[in-house]
């Protein structure tokens, strides 16, 4: 009997359809309390031949996995705050994701050797303050030289010769301060003999088996993608080439300030400016979430409308001068976000609340009220050629005439054209 049948927690049923394709699998990981202290994340959909397809596909698997958990549903969903165990390939050990070392722990699979290589990029993983868990130990002597930099030991109990090693394994090790972890448990004898042989983390069939997580997979904008990982593989590339590409793509953008404003990272205000995430992030860990982006799926949307995102974008931040104790950067913002719905099939809400975006930003988008309602709503009438319906009086109020709001518009349109052109 399963202590867990299924796992229901962080509003599942609130925020995934299960009409939409399983993105990925999680399976719990339990304390000697039985409680859930975190989650093995897995890939899905898979081939029938699901082992052979990860060993030879383990990049793409766990690339998949990354852009599935932390972009297309957000891991304060899929996971409720508690950290996420990913596979590191060889790749992804040489190659760490953007994503918060405080929201993941680095699963090293069982392949890969205790070479200097390997020691000098586990040591740059845990300067980045990453914890790292060694995958499916079965007591090889040469892979016990990574235990000085790893904190979690996996044992697949069904690869023992004998569980009643178990004991005797552990003790041997105990000097490295390990915290041992009991996989494909699936007997309530197993997990005792586990327990008392000195493991505090258990993972298998008796607690749960693993539950899908369902949602839609976001689409990238491929040229963007292509583009930006131009600009950041080349040595003479500064934060204003990145900040370029980024701004003319709403798709890249939104993954981006999700990215920085999940509740992982922890910054005490939300990051509105684009420019001001690109900052804090950086262009080596930029250059790796690219990289990610790039071994997913990549699929297009009319330029047209990434193109009036930017006009949008470029018109709010001309506007919001005239507007004391605005921003202008979170106007630009303001602006080129104001389409994600259509480009990702999801109401402007949803993607608000993953984004995790201010009140003000929020109702601005969602039902253009408050100041930065005004500027996009003005935004919008300009665009469709509805003047009657904007507040002149306000805008007169405020220094901004007819003539010049119009210029305003034209000169977002030239220079979005030339943007485009340009990336």
């Amino acid at each position: 009997m399963k202590i867990l049948s299924t796992l229901e927690g962080m509003n599942q049923g609130k925020y995934m359809d299960k009409t939409d394709p399983p993105l990925l699998a999680r399976q719990p990981i339990l304390d000697t309390s039985l409680n859930v202290v975190g989650y093995e994340l897995l890939c899905r959909p898979l081939p029938e031949d699901t082992l052979a397809w990860q060993n030879e596909h383990g990049d793409r698997a766990t690339s998949e996995v990354l852009i599935s958990a932390f972009n297309d549903i957000g891991i304060d969903l899929v996971t409720g705050g508690l950290p996420a165990f990913i596979n590191f390939t060889s790749r992804w050990l040489h190659n760490p994701p953007i994503m918060p070392a405080n929201s993941l722990v680095a699963e090293l699979l069982e392949y890969i050797p205790a070479s200097e290589e390997n020691l000098t990029a586990l040591r740059k993983l845990k300067k980045l303050r990453y914890r790292i868990a060694l995958d499916d130990y079965q007591g090889d002597e040469a892979q016990a030289a990574l235990f000085p930099l790893i904190d979690i030991v996996k044992v697949d109990i069904r690869r023992l010769p004998d569980i009643r090693q178990l004991p005797a394994l552990i003790d041997k090790y105990k000097h490295h301060n390990l915290q041992w972890l009991a996989e494909k448990v699936e007997t309530r004898e197993e997990y005792r003999l586990c327990r008392d042989a000195g493991c505090t983390l258990f993972q298998g069939y008796f607690f749960s088996h693993p539950d899908n997580v369902y949602g839609k997979r976001l689409p990238d904008n491929q040229m963007a993608v292509l583009q930006l990982l131009q600009i950041l593989n080349d040595p003479d590339s500064k934060i204003e080439d990145v900040s370029t590409i980024l701004q003319t793509d709403p798709q890249l953008s939104y993954k981006l300030l999700q990215m920085v404003n999940s509740a992982a990272v922890g910054f005490a205000r939300e990051i509105t400016s684009i420019s001001r995430a690109i900052v804090i992030v950086g262009l080596d860990r930029l250059r790796a979430w690219s990289n990610l982006i790039a071994l997913g799926r990549l699929q297009e949307k009319p330029a047209v409308l990434r193109e009036q995102a930017v006009v949008r974008a470029l018109l709010c931040k001309a506007l919001v001068f005239a507007w004391p104790n605005l921003d202008d950067e979170t106007a630009f913002t303001l602006g080129l976000f104001s389409l994600l719905d259509a480009f990702l099939d999801r109401p402007l809400a949803e993607i608000c609340q993953r984004l995790r975006l201010p009140a003000d930003l929020t109702s601005a988008l969602t039902d253009h009220s408050g100041d930065y309602g005004f500027i996009l709503s003005t935004t919008i009438c300009m665009e469709q050629g509805r003047w009657e319906s904007i507040d002149w009086n306000v805008l007169q109020g405020l220094g901004i005439s007819p003539a010049q709001t119009e210029l305003h518009y034209l000169n977002a349109l030239q220079t979005a054209n030339t943007l485009m052109q340009s990336v």
